[in-house]
């Protein structure tokens, strides 16, 4: 906790002196006031106009060693996540997601409910932060083109796996595990409320060279990856008619070679 306040400290002195910074909030857990040593921060650069906010981004990398210059830091573009995301990580352990926003483009919404203001200009953070308490949390929808194709994918790449740890590799399976459940599982873990079975049971994924051992755990990952997925289509109401015949057959082979 002690390196996060003095970084925070050195994060405000900077950008007061950032005349192009119109504003800058932290939100998260410490826009909710329930950070510990372990938290990182989610802190959010408002520019007022689409060209103050292209220079300082083609000057992220110096901004964000200049907050603290003797710390050493590694950083780098969050371009899967959103535009204008930048992630960096401090030597001392201190992790910072920074958000380049554009004042004019700022929508409310329900994760920036709580703010801790570090700067704000004529009390723009404070009216936006109003606003944002107006939302209500509601978990992403899934289109039905995307949740097929998904589901496609899954299937397949599946079996790749599971054919390759009968056939007793131990090493050409887990390149392609780790494919499938980084392209299938954070989509589907996102649609699902914390604290379900469903959800759950696709957080206890897992993956070892003892081939008895993983087949019984890709035994697991199916029914959970099944059951996840029905329930996305039960909640949100898609219009989705899936192969069974395909599905109790592949389900069949598994569970006659994963005993």
């Amino acid at each position: 906790m002690f390196e996060q306040d003095r970084l925070l400290v050195r994060l405000q002195q900077r950008v007061m002196s950032e005349m192009h910074v119109a504003a800058c909030f932290m939100s998260g857990s410490y826009g909710r006031r329930q950070e510990d040593a372990y938290s990182d921060m989610d802190v959010a650069l408002v520019f007022r106009a689409g060209y103050q906010r292209e220079d300082a981004w083609a000057k992220r990398r110096e901004f964000v060693r200049s907050i603290t210059p003797y710390v050493p830091v590694k950083s780098f573009d969050g371009d899967h996540i959103r535009p204008f995301f930048h992630i960096a990580l401090y030597s001392n352990g201190t992790k910072v997601d920074f958000r380049y926003e554009l004042q004019e483009e700022m929508m409310p919404n329900p994760w920036d409910r709580d703010l801790r203001i570090i700067k704000d200009d004529n009390g723009w953070v404070e009216q936006y932060q109003a606003r944002c308490a107006q939302m209500v949390h509601t978990l992403p929808r899934i289109e039905r083109d995307q949740l097929m194709a998904l589901d496609e994918r899954f299937w397949v790449m599946f079996w790749d796996i599971f054919r390759l740890v009968l056939r007793g590799e131990k090493d050409k399976p887990f390149p392609i595990y780790l494919e499938l459940t980084s392209s299938t599982l954070p989509v589907l873990i996102s649609q699902l409320p914390e604290g379900s079975g469903e959800r759950n049971a696709l957080l206890v994924a897992s993956f070892n060279q003892n081939n008895p051992t993983t087949k019984h755990h890709l035994k697991q990952l199916l029914d959970a990856y099944v059951a996840a997925r029905n329930l996305i289509v039960q909640k949100q109401h898609l219009d989705v008619t899936f192969d069974t015949k395909f599905e109790t057959a592949v389900i069949g082979l598994v569970n006659r070679h994963a005993r």
